[in-house]
């Protein structure tokens, strides 16, 4: 099978910067399964190096049958994937087969592949390639003889590669996500309250493409990205509290961060307690502007005395635009659950509150490395659970099928924000600057779809896919990063397991 392999690769080469002649990737993958202990007698090794050419080559299936086996040659067809045939669907399928030298084989050269991605085009890119396939990773346990040493090998060498993965990745995820959302937030500031027609009329044939709002070519957040950061204080907040003093009610912890954001528009509430006046955040001067607030968020905010359940039936988007840091920072149920619930602090209608935890839990499962379109189906099969979330999930069954986004609504209530921000990024994937202009160039709440679109494509490619002058000349883009980066740490501790001093001022636990 070598000599067959050596044969027809013959003059194909892989993609990348150097030129490499393509038959490294199959002996790459057959010496990973001897490394792994495969015996070099196994019909394994002879499909690792068959298993690209009935994909990638003219050759016959007699001819694979002359130099092996029947088995040999369904496996290889097993292993080849049809054009008409999603990715996904068959990666599942070769995770359904039984097959333990298909699994084996497939394991090695989606390893390999993420190895050579990895050196390609980065930590980020090779995370999301290998969890694209975590049906195989998964499947290993359930149809997968005990006790075998290579497919146990097999299983470490996955986890080790993510594991060398994730932290840079994720972190780039949480940077991507949050300037993502506060440039589209800005993108989208100046137009918010014009039409379409309008916004072409005076932007001309293309409408908004770089900052337009000020003479020097700048842009600055709204109330979108400013309740982002704060919700993302709390949450750094709560994390100190807990590890602190080993309770928490996180709810309560974010509600004082949505009170000290109201201070920065110019609003106390009652007598305070001091700590509301403590951190950070708050003390950043230039996010002491009044920037079109939700006035949803204004009124629950000033009337709350708990964290209880808003008094009102508001499903507006204030909920969906600042809860992309709950997803960076939980599993993605629990991201839903608590997005949910810090929805509720300011609105009470159940899809306001819904369309937030849906947003939270898409940004979960993009954080943990899956694609958009499996995020989305996990978080349609999540909803499906809750009565209260219909229209939510019928919103974002809309946006995977709609002919265009005009079907959507104007994005001034939550799940047509929300839908709005899938619509766009499902359109361009991996296009950050395509996707963020479509999504503010409409008829409707443009800073906020701006914003949601920006946090989804933005976890999904990563901070430098962000255009390098929509971070420079973003005024905000100093606390946004910060932030971020805060958040990807979510605590710095002491030798001893303690909070550092540095940490407790910028979060005190409280």
């Amino acid at each position: 099978m070598k000599h067959l392999a050596e044969k027809y690769h013959a003059g194909q080469f892989r993609k990348g910067k150097e030129k490499l002649p393509y038959i490294v990737h199959p002996q790459a993958v057959a010496e990973t399964l001897l490394a792994w202990g495969e015996s070099s007698h196994s019909p394994a090794i002879q499909i690792a190096w068959g298993h690209d050419l009935l994909e990638d080559t003219g050759v016959s299936d007699a001819e694979i049958l002359a130099v092996s086996s029947q088995y040999v040659l369904d496996t290889i067809k097993l292993l080849t994937h049809r054009e008409d045939m999603e990715k996904r669907r068959y990666l599942m399928v070769i995770a359904g087969s039984s097959n333990r030298d298909a699994f084996l084989v497939k394991m090695a050269d989606r390893i390999c592949n993420a190895k050579d991605f990895r050196a390609l085009k980065g930590d980020l890119y090779a995370f999301q390639y290998l969890h694209e396939a975590d049906c195989l990773h998964n499947a290993a346990d359930e149809f997968l003889p005990e006790e075998d040493t290579v497919v146990q090998n097999a299983l470490d060498a996955w986890k080790d590669l993510d594991g060398a993965l994730r932290r840079n990745a994720q972190k780039d995820i949480t940077r991507g996500c949050l300037l993502g959302g506060a440039a589209g937030d800005a993108l989208g500031a100046p137009v918010e309250f014009m039409t379409k027609a309008q916004i072409l009329q005076k932007y001309g044939k293309n409408g908004v493409t770089d900052y337009v709002e000020f003479a020097d070519g700048t842009g600055s957040i709204t109330d979108d990205t400013q309740m982002t950061l704060f919700t993302a204080e709390g949450i750094l907040r709560a994390y100190v509290r807990y590890q602190e003093k080993g309770l928490c009610g996180p709810q309560t912890v974010v509600r004082f961060a949505y009170l000290r954001w109201l201070k920065t528009q110019g609003i106390s509430v009652g007598s305070m307690p001091d700590f509301v006046n403590s951190g950070w955040l708050i003390n950043e001067k230039c996010l002491y502007q009044w920037r079109a607030p939700g006035m949803t968020c204004i009124n629950a905010l000033r009337e709350s005395k708990t964290a209880k359940p808003a008094d009102n039936n508001s499903k507006g988007c204030g909920t969906v635009m600042r809860v992309a840091p709950i997803g960076l920072s939980l599993d993605p149920e629990k991201a839903y659950e608590f997005g949910c619930e810090c929805s509720a602090i300011t609105h009470g209608h159940p899809t306001g509150i819904t369309a937030g935890g849906a947003f939270a839990m898409l940004i979960a499962y993009l954080h943990a490395g899956k694609t958009l379109q499996e995020s989305l189906d996990r978080t349609e099969k999540h909803l499906e659970q809750f009565a209260d979330a219909a229209e939510t999930l019928a919103a974002i069954r809309k946006a995977r099928t709609a002919a265009d986004i005009t079907e959507l609504g104007e994005g001034w209530v939550a799940e047509e924000a929300l839908a709005i921000g899938i619509y766009c990024a499902l359109q361009h994937p991996w296009d950050f600057k395509a996707g963020v202009l479509q999504a503010v160039n409409i008829t409707g709440d443009s800073d906020s779809t701006g914003s949601i679109t920006g946090n989804i494509l933005g976890a999904i490619n990563g901070e430098n896919a962000i255009p390098e002058n929509w971070r420079s000349k973003l005024r905000e883009y100093r606390i946004v990063s910060q932030i971020a980066d805060d958040v990807h740490l979510l605590v710095e501790n002491r030798p001893d397991g303690h909070v550092t001093s540095n940490w407790w001022d910028k979060y005190p636990g409280c």
